[in-house]
């Protein structure tokens, strides 16, 4: 049980990073919505670089959520890209995963601790494997846990560090 948490939350965490590098939609507390990349967070306060409005600084407290661009289509994904494939258990990964990336991507240093996994060899290498991105924006949860790369990840310093931040 513990190993499917952290298979979870690692597949949460890996699809907040792709989807940082897919700029999210941010939803602001009066209705409106900025898309663009995040640039930096610090002191609950977002650098955003929208190609609409140019830079903005937009402070935690006015966040309702983030969109990253998995979110919404992840439920369909799964089950509309391989008929018949889809279970009550990955329905359920599914859901814990979106439920996780949610969580996560409303804490500032988490997110600027997801951020900076961007840098990382092993992390790039992940997030430039178009099977393992494409596995991560379907929500087949399952295949990325039988993938080496994935299960190399293991014994990845930066990620023990962010698993074990948010175990606890």
């Amino acid at each position: 049980m513990k190993m499917l948490i952290k298979a979870c939350l690692t597949a949460a965490l890996l699809g907040l990073a792709a989807g940082v590098l897919a700029s999210p939609t941010i939803e602001l507390k009066d209705g409106s919505h900025i898309k663009g990349e995040i640039r930096s967070i610090e002191n609950g306060v977002y650098t955003v670089v929208s190609p609409s409005i140019g830079t903005v600084h937009v402070a935690q407290s006015n966040i309702v959520r983030i969109v990253y661009g998995g979110d919404d289509s992840n439920a369909a994904g799964s089950s509309g890209t391989s008929p018949g494939k889809s279970s009550a258990r990955d329905d359920a990964m599914t859901r814990n995963v979106q439920q996780l990336q949610s969580r996560l991507a409303q804490d500032p240093a988490t997110m600027q601790s997801i951020m900076s996994l961007q840098s990382d060899p092993q992390i790039q290498a992940i997030l430039n494997d178009p099977a393992i991105v494409k596995a991560i924006q379907e929500g087949d949860y399952m295949s990325l846990l039988g993938n080496a790369k994935i299960q190399a990840l293991e014994s990845n310093a930066h990620l023990k560090q962010l698993l074990d931040q948010q175990a606890h």
